[in-house]
């Protein structure tokens, strides 16, 4: 087999490190959303407990003005607010104690109930927290001394908390980049020497050749849960290939050796005529026999092209041609034209038909097929004996049984009986007769539609044919 180099490879290992990667990397998006959320949520707790305490501050801030009116004033000495910090404290008449910042910004926060809120100034983003308290003057007093409802707005920039969350995103994005790169180079030599038993197997596989089909998969290959079934196809697959090219070797080697033969005894015929000179009917007598020696080779021929031709693998323009016949009348022709031979034999062809169906077959493979058997059947029929051959339809499909009271079948033999050229003769000679190719002309039929045949003895001491077609249903049989 070539293999196109030019084409785009493809590498399970890159495969799978980036589909994992890939995985990876949609987690930490979703993982990096996720801590921005808590991050930004435990980070505003924290700004808003400085925005609180800063506020509480302020209140403590508030400080008696001793005056006779126990008003109010803000002493900011002990308090040490933000930069960027804007405040506003007023009492309970709304009289300013203390300010900074941006005055629109408290005008936007007037009348705002307390709680944290969230405006822009001057395009910055701010976060206020607008506290109300009671702040008392002289509390020693006997009278318990004087309360002033105190409101205090604090608010500073929140950028300060994105600043915290990119930084701790900043830290995580870092150090999962670093992660993701070491486990990416683990998994490519982790994968490369899990996949080994794969480049095992494939090296073992790589040693066979034409001279060597040894093929025996490693151990590390069957001890893997994944590969075992491949290693066991592989096995089971060049078998059978071996088997096959075997069968090959062993057929061409058959054909040669049949039609040597013939060609050998065609030429040694020749040859005698040509040692002197003969008499018109001693030259007359000799192509006779050359004739039927020619004859013969001609039929080698023809049923080695018939096997060829049975044997190639079936096409589309096959599969779906509507071949059929009708099964009776091809066995009344394969009788009609044996009738001579059985006579010749004395032997009586008995049949029952009244099973008869039509098969998805051709015409001429199914009349080959039951003229192969029966002929098969006489040949080693006893004289004087009988042949039966009988049809009966089935749920598995059409079963034609041809039966005779010859010597029977060997069980040396019954295991080659459909191998090309086999006659249960180590001798291969003439007297045999046929050539061998009779019974896997038979079989390549009855594979080629589907069917099957077995060969076997009978009880009445015997063998049997059973050979089961497959039926044509609804499908009208061309006369």
């Amino acid at each position: 087999m070539v293999f196109d180099v030019t084409s785009r490879s493809i590498s399970i290992t890159r495969r799978l490190v980036t589909t994992v990667l890939a995985l990876e990397c949609v987690a930490i998006l979703a993982l990096i959303l996720a801590v921005t959320v808590h991050e930004h949520h435990i980070e505003l707790q924290a700004f808003d407990a400085t925005l609180t305490g800063a506020a509480q501050a302020l209140m403590g801030s508030v400080q008696d003005a001793e005056d006779v009116g126990d008003n109010v004033v803000l002493d900011l000495r002990s308090v040490h607010l933000g930069r960027d910090s804007i405040y506003r404290v007023e009492d309970e008449h709304g009289k300013v104690l203390g300010s900074s910042g941006s005055r629109d910004a408290i005008t936007q926060l007037a009348g705002i109930s307390a709680g944290f809120h969230q405006i822009k100034v001057q395009r910055k983003e701010y976060r206020f927290t607008v506290f109300h308290g009671t702040r008392f003057i002289d509390p020693g007093t006997p009278h318990g001394g004087v309360g002033h409802n105190i409101t205090v707005i604090y608010g500073l920039p929140i950028g300060k908390v994105w600043s915290e969350v990119f930084e701790a995103i900043r830290f995580f994005v870092i150090a999962t980049v670093l992660f993701m790169g070491i486990t990416g180079v683990i998994m490519a030599v982790m994968i490369r020497k899990y996949l080994a038993p794969v480049y095992q197997l494939a090296d073992e596989a790589d040693r066979m050749t034409v001279l060597n089909w040894q093929f025996d998969a490693p151990e590390s290959a069957k001890r893997t849960v994944e590969l075992r079934p491949l290693a066991r196809a592989l096995e089971a697959a060049l078998l059978r290939v071996q088997l096959s090219f075997e069968q090959q070797k062993r057929f061409t080697r058959d054909a040669a050796h049949e039609l040597k033969t013939d060609v050998a005894i065609v030429k040694s015929s020749l040859q005698f005529l040509s040692m002197r000179k003969r008499t018109a009917d001693e030259y007359s007598h000799g192509l006779l026999v050359s004739l039927d020696d020619f004859t013969r080779l001609e039929s080698t021929v023809q049923k080695l092209l018939t096997l060829a031709r049975l044997e190639q693998p079936v096409t589309e323009a096959d599969a779906t041609a509507s071949f059929h016949c009708s099964m009776k009348e091809v066995v009344e022709e394969a009788v009609h034209q044996s009738t001579s031979y059985a006579q010749l034999k004395e032997i009586e062809i008995v049949t029952d038909l009244s099973g008869a169906a039509d098969v998805l077959l051709d015409r001429r493979d199914a009349l080959l097929l039951v003229s192969n058997i029966l002929i098969n059947a006489l040949q080693h029929s006893q004289n004087k004996s009988k042949v039966s051959i009988s049809l009966v339809q089935q749920s598995s499909g059409v079963v034609l049984v041809c039966k005779d009271w010859g010597e029977g079948i060997s069980e040396e033999d019954r295991p080659f009986l459909f191998d090309a050229f086999y006659r249960g003769d180590a001798s291969r000679s003439r007297k045999s007769g046929g050539t061998g190719l009779g019974l896997s002309i038979c079989k390549a039929i009855c594979v080629r539609v589907g069917g099957t045949i077995d060969i076997a003895n009978h009880s009445e001491k015997g063998a049997v044919v059973t050979v089961v077609l497959p039926e044509s249903k609804g499908i009208p049989v061309l006369k």
